[in-house]
């Protein structure tokens, strides 16, 4: 089985489509970030084409969580959302800076407030969340289906440029660290960077030490340097207790 998120209108050959507005007839009525009427590693594919930005920080992190968990393992996901990276830049050198603008913050909220942006995304921020889910082997990826993952804008020149980033992983593994425990982390600091929340969750718990993917170094990193702050700060409470011991003899 294969699902795409956020149909609306779009009806893709081959996939299950998921609407939260039954208006649009979807095979599925649901929430993207509640998908209960889908088991656990059923779903050979997930394809959500820019959905991700629509939802608040962090519940698109709650969003991804879902969708790993009903993603078989080896199980494919396909991301797509406006690459903030990219139309930031053209905003600070006034490429077309109206038109980047409306595609960050989503000017079709005037006619539905549903279509308005919540929060935008780079492809190392996508990276950072999709490994801590257990997904891995990142592509890029493009389908047939006229969405907005084959989005363009027009620039100068007569040119035009891809705005849409179009990641895609697979689940290798079950994520080491739940991902309700850690959903709860990023809303109590919800302006931390995701990496700092993540290492910080298992710095807490030593059983997890073991958790960031070998190959994700700035992970392990900051994990490694609060790992030594917290060595740090131990050491300053056993200097101050020998301090008020011996000030007591």
């Amino acid at each position: 089985m294969k699902i795409y998120l956020g149909s609306r209108d779009y009806r893709p050959e081959g996939y299950l489509t998921v609407d939260i507005d039954p208006a649009h007839g979807p095979d599925i009525v649901a929430d993207v970030t509640d998908l209960r009427q889908i088991a656990s590693d059923s779903v050979q594919e997930v394809c959500a084409s820019h959905i991700l930005e629509h939802l608040p920080w962090p519940m698109a992190f709650k969003a991804l969580s879902e969708w790993a968990r009903v993603l078989e393992p080896g199980g494919r996901l396909r991301l797509a959302v406006p690459d903030l990276a990219l139309l930031g830049a053209m905003i600070a050198d006034g490429r077309n800076a109206w038109t980047a603008a409306a595609l960050v913050f989503g000017v079709g909220r005037l006619e539905n407030p549903l279509e308005a942006h919540q929060f935008g995304y780079t492809e190392p921020m996508l990276r950072d969340m999709l490994r801590a889910l257990g997904f891995g082997d990142f592509a890029w990826w493009k389908h047939d289906v006229h969405d907005a993952s084959n989005g363009w804008m027009p620039v100068e020149s007569n040119g035009k440029v891809a705005i849409s980033l179009n990641l895609e992983g697979r689940k290798l593994r079950q994520p080491a660290v739940a991902p309700a425990g850690l959903l709860d982390a990023l809303l109590a600091d919800r302006m931390a960077p995701f990496d700092q929340v993540y290492a910080a969750v298992v710095a807490r718990d030593a059983s997890l030490q073991g958790a960031l993917p070998e190959d994700d170094s700035r992970l392990t990193q900051q994990l490694h340097m609060d790992l030594i702050e917290a060595r740090m700060r131990i050491l300053h409470l056993e200097d101050e207790l020998q301090r008020k011991a011996d000030a007591a003899r």
